[in-house]
């Protein structure tokens, strides 16, 4: 993950604040810690938390941690808590965490457990490991499954065949799940912690040369190094650190230059980031985000709560209720008082559509940015600090937008989009089957949309890519970030494409078709066009569908969506939905397609 810079020095100081605040407790209470890990990196190459890191890691010889586990709880001030499995029976992690109450830090892997969710340092225990290489390889073995028996117990991260679901664990094989799967079923949480216990302490009390974070071969850190430690610069303090740091980084890194290059970066990219306060940054405040609201009832809390919940603020938020029947209004009104410092306001107006609601919203904005959400759908924490991240790395873009899951009730599938980040050509992605740009994935430059007339009011499909189209004919710039922010539920109820009627606009697909235009531009309205006209089939347009037909019937790159058009609407108006609905099924199945 690429931090915004502003969310890092941020972050930094609340690490700052934790780290300071375990320290005392270890002072107050004498026992011994060391950093290590990346916190090592940091002091030995910055005197700090390395500048793109995201948390801070100590370590404890076994005797040293055990006593922090039964003193700290008492020692730690009233924002602090203390977890690991004997004060939080739910974590998932197998070594503590001090945390800071009021703030979230969330990876992906852990978002709806029961836990302590709070920003936090890493508290590792050190275990002695024997000098025969045998006997460490054993025990490792031993003790890497019943960590991965420990975490089980909280949250399975295997898919089927033992593929791993994120960053945290290897794939394992069919056997290795099974067998995890049978401890699991056979032994409670405290039995499998006691039994990792058991295999973590095995040799401490004899003679051997290295302690060593057990499941991880590489962490060794000499006896000698921790028992004769040496102070470090970190930040504004000084804090203890194994003696002779850099041949403890090089057995445990290799080339440790090697870490310093952008795209060796690596941090825990949590899905939720909060600080438990508003905080707004010169670049989040130019950003207005506009909320069109069409009876939403069931969903549009959930997409307020996830703009409030913003790691950086935006300057303000506008909910545009487009003449709502049920109680969506009711639950903004209620949202807004509920959350005075949110700088949110609604708008109410008679029923026009969704672009009309998106153009009042955009010229009722003060900002010079427009984030756009759909009531349907929710951001991630990050999405607002990722945009001004883009911004300042490419500010001649017009349109910034990220990556997306689409969700549908219980299932989550990455949307294909573009893997890489910058300036990217939207109709070159899309005539790919990748999906650069949706409305609630989009930030515009206002001045931009509004010189360009706002989204195209009384069309109620396609009318997004209608102003992605006009937007790239007047050669405005789009930005991308490979980073997953949003989520797009395709089953929310009134999806405008789910439901058709005949149009009252202005404005037309066909119109943006220029003969004389940019090639790749042209096949990517025909690609919208017949994306359009084959939900115009399904509801009965038929004379519009064949229009399309005939118009793009020059397309090269969209040939097998334009054949299916053409069944479609050779079909009787009676069976068009129950064969179209059959296709998408079996290409959201197949293809996870479903947009």
């Amino acid at each position: 993950m690429k931090y915004n810079s502003d969310i890092l020095r941020h972050l930094h100081a609340e690490l700052h604040d934790i780290l300071r605040e375990v320290v005392r407790v270890c002072d107050t209470a004498g026992i011994p810690y060391f950093i290590q890990g990346g916190t090592a990196i940091g002091a030995h190459f910055f005197e700090d938390i390395v500048p793109w890191d995201d948390d801070i890691d100590l370590g404890m010889t076994r005797d040293n941690y055990e006593r922090f586990l039964r003193e700290a709880p008492a020692l730690l001030g009233e924002e602090y808590v203390l977890q690991e499995f004997t004060t939080d029976a739910n974590t998932p992690f197998y070594f503590a965490k001090v945390r800071k109450r009021g703030t979230r830090f969330v990876e992906r892997e852990w978002v709806g457990l029961p836990i302590e969710e709070g920003i936090y340092i890493d508290i590792f225990p050190y275990d002695l490991i024997p000098d025969n290489a045998s006997l460490a390889r054993k025990q490792r073995a031993r003790v890497g499954f019943w960590v991965n028996c420990f975490m089980a117990k909280s949250v399975w991260l295997w898919r089927w065949f033992g593929k791993a679901n994120n960053g945290v664990v290897l794939p394992k094989s069919w056997l290795s799940c099974l067998l995890i799967r049978l401890a699991c079923a056979t032994h409670s949480k405290e039995q499998i912690y006691n039994k990792l216990r058991k295999e973590l302490i095995r040799y401490n009390g004899t003679e051997a040369t290295y302690y060593n974070i057990v499941r991880m071969p590489k962490d060794m850190i000499r006896v000698s190094a921790i028992n004769t430690p040496e102070r470090r610069k970190f930040g504004d303090m000084e804090v203890w650190a194994p003696s002779d740091l850099e041949s403890y980084l090089r057995s445990h890194y290799g080339d440790i230059q090697k870490w310093l290059p952008e795209d060796k970066r690596l941090n825990h990219a949590p899905e939720v980031l909060s600080f438990g306060r508003k905080v707004v940054t010169d670049e989040s405040e130019r950003i207005s985000v506009v909320i069109p609201l069409y009876n939403k009832e069931a969903e549009v809390e959930r997409a307020l709560q996830s703009v409030v919940e913003q790691s950086l603020a935006p300057g303000e938020i506008i909910v545009v209720d487009d003449g709502s029947t049920d109680g969506s209004r009711a639950i903004v009104e209620r949202f807004i008082a509920e959350h005075p410092e949110a700088n949110m306001r609604l708008i109410v107006q008679a029923n026009g559509g969704v672009s009309r609601a998106r153009n009042r919203g955009i010229e009722e904005a003060k900002g010079d940015y427009i984030a756009l959400l759909d009531a349907d759908d929710v951001w991630l924490s990050g999405y607002i600090a990722e945009v001004c991240r883009l911004m300042e790395y490419y500010p001649e873009a017009d349109a910034y937008s990220t990556a997306f899951d689409i969700v549908d009730g219980k299932r989550r599938v990455a949307a294909p989009v573009p893997t890489h980040e910058g300036y990217i050509n939207i109709a070159q992605e899309a005539l790919q089957h990748r999906y650069p740009i949706i409305p609630s994935t989009a930030t515009l430059r206002r001045n931009v949309v509004l010189r360009l007339g706002g989204f195209p009011e009384g069309m109620r499909i396609g009318e997004d890519q209608w102003l992605w189209a006009r937007m790239m004919q007047s050669g405005s710039k789009f930005c991308f970030s490979p980073m997953s922010l949003v989520r797009y539920s395709r089953s929310a109820s009134n999806r405008s494409a789910a439901i058709y009627r005949s149009e009252e606009s202005q404005h037309s697909i066909e119109e943006l078709y220029t003969p004389n235009g940019d090639a790749t531009v042209n096949e990517y309205v025909a690609r919208i066009a017949i994306g359009k006209a084959i939900t115009q089939s399904v509801r009965g347009g038929t004379n519009d569908a064949r229009r399309t037909a005939e118009i793009f019937s020059f397309t090269r790159h969209s040939r097998r969506q334009l054949r299916r058009l053409r069944l479609l609407n050779s079909l009787p108006r009676m069976l068009r939905p129950a064969v179209d609905g059959l296709y998408s099924l079996l290409a959201w199945s197949i293809k996870r397609r479903g947009l």
